[in-house]
Order: structure tokens, then sequence, then C-alpha cells
């Protein structure tokens, strides 16, 4: 329902081809047949996350619509390069987030003047379970005396990391559920969920995206992270991790190189327990029982 962003690589935004997907999205979908599926389905409430146009449907059927979003895809592509000449594509998407009734707003989020009313909430995570002793025990491995870093940088872009520098950081044990084909990390199957995985590590190195934030912090693992100056979440990210003390940031250069050493005996020294509201989706569903009474 969106056109989301192109990327080059795990942290790299293609700025063109971004525009490119936009704008045939807004020439190839239909206003009309959404409107039409709200109808025949009898939708009492859209709830979005954080596509626009499902927002436009609503308000034109006269039905309630929450935008659930720390972003809007308006703020993204207002920071991209050649914004300038895209003005078009860049109000077309501030009309539709305008028919929005609410848009609720998570932590590390960005504020935005398109909305008119907005109501924060805690981080929406999901908890896992410290499955330690279990995940040793399926590696072989003991690592009473290791940290445990976990490693996620999603589907894009990691072979651009030199992974066999990791080697010399004999204190750590590198897990990951991305395709990284090295032997400096252990790439977990689906045996192990994401979230047991987090709960059970000491550290979590990311890309930076929300849910793996969300999910760290509900686990209270603090992050290292890496800038991702193209994509102006990461101005609200790089705030709240600096302000609240609960994550390390590493310039791109030492990131891709592997260069972690240092950083991860920082994110040792940090604490998250206690630090970061939690529980938004509880917030969230006493929201949405209002709306529906």
């Amino acid at each position: 329902m969106d056109a989301g962003c192109q990327h080059s690589n795990s942290l790299k935004i293609d700025s063109e081809k971004s525009f490119e997907a936009l704008k045939f999205f807004f020439e190839n979908s239909s206003l009309i047949h959404e409107k039409n599926w709200l109808s025949n389905n009898k939708i009492d409430l859209v709830i979005s996350d954080v596509a626009s146009m499902p927002l436009k449907a609503a308000s034109q059927l006269k039905l309630p619509s929450i935008l659930i979003g720390n972003f809007t895809w308006h703020d993204i592509y207002s920071h991209l390069p050649q914004t300038k000449n895209q003005s078009i594509l860049i109000q077309s998407l501030a009309e539709e987030y305008s028919h929005a009734n609410v848009q609720i707003l998570p932590q590390c989020h960005l504020d935005n003047k398109i909305i008119e009313h907005k109501r924060e909430v805690g981080f929406l995570t999901n908890t896992g379970k410290n499955i330690r002793n279990r995940l040793e025990h399926h590696l072989g491995i003991n690592s009473e005396n290791k940290t445990l870093v976990f490693i996620y940088l999603g589907e894009h872009g990691t072979q651009s990391v030199t992974w066999e520098n990791l080697e010399s950081i004999k204190d750590c044990q590198f897990l990951t559920r991305d395709p990284i084909d090295h032997p400096a990390v252990t790439t977990i199957d689906e045996a192990f969920t994401y979230q047991d995985l987090i709960a059970s590590s000491d550290i979590i190195l990311t890309k930076g995206g929300y849910s793996t934030l969300s999910t760290a912090f509900a686990n209270h693992k603090p992050v290292i992270t890496c800038e991702r100056n193209d994509f102006y979440e990461f101005e609200a990210i790089r705030e709240y991790l600096q302000k609240r003390e609960i994550g390390i940031l590493i310039n791109d250069r030492q990131f891709y190189q592997g260069d972690w050493q240092e950083h991860i005996k920082e994110a040792l020294k940090l604490t998250v327990k206690n630090k970061v509201p939690l529980n938004g989706e509880i917030e969230i569903s006493e929201i949405i029982r209002q709306m529906l009474s």
C-alpha cells in the first residue's frame, strides 16, 4: 500500500529509484478500488503503518482512521536528495496523510505539522525468553565468558561489512539470522525466534530500524548502531539513544570495517531497564477501543 524506499545496501537509500517507485505507485494505485474494498467488507476503522492512501480512502467514506508510526513517508522523502524536483509527489503524500484522524507516535518519533491530532505512547514491543543455555547447547559452545552479540542488518547489503575483521574480537560470539556467509558469524535458523535471540544476547548490533530497537529495549538490551544519514528517521533515533544513554553509535567507516571492539566494551557499560517507556501496544488498544465505542 505504499512505495517504501529503494535501497542500494542495508544502510543507503537510492534516492532516484525511490522517487521513481513513488511516482509509479501514485500513477498505478487506485483510490476507488480501496474505497470499494472498504465498503464491501463493511470496515469500521482503518489503521495504517505507515501508508497514506488508506487514510484518504477512509476519510472519503467518513470512516475513522489511525496512523501508527514513528515517521511518515512524507518525512523521509522530504529529506532525500532531489526533493526540490519532486514537489508534486511530496505534496501528494502530505495531502493523503492529512486525512488521518490521529497519529499514534511510539518512542523515537519524528513530529510533523501535517496531522493535527497526535498521541505519544511507549514502544511497541515483543519480549522474548532468555534461552541462552539452550542456545549454547545447540551451538556446541560455552559462551559463559564471552559477550554474545546479535547482528541484524536486514536483507540488503550484508556483504558490505568486512566480516573477517571480527575474527580478532576473541571475547565475543557473533550470532545472526541474516544471510551472512562467514565463519566469524554464526547464522541461526528459525528454530530460535528473533525475540528469543535478542533476549538471550548481551548486545544487539543493528542498522537502527524501529522493530529491532524496540525489541532490544523491551528485553533490556543496549544497542550498537551505525549512522543512517540519508534516512531521516535516524535523526530521532540518534537523539533518543544519546539522551537516554541506551545505545552506541558507530560511523560508517568503522561499521563497514567491522571495527567494533571498543564500541562493544562501551555498550556493555550501559543499562536499559526502566529508561524507556514500553507497553505502547496496550495504550494503543485502549485508543482503538475508545474510537470504536
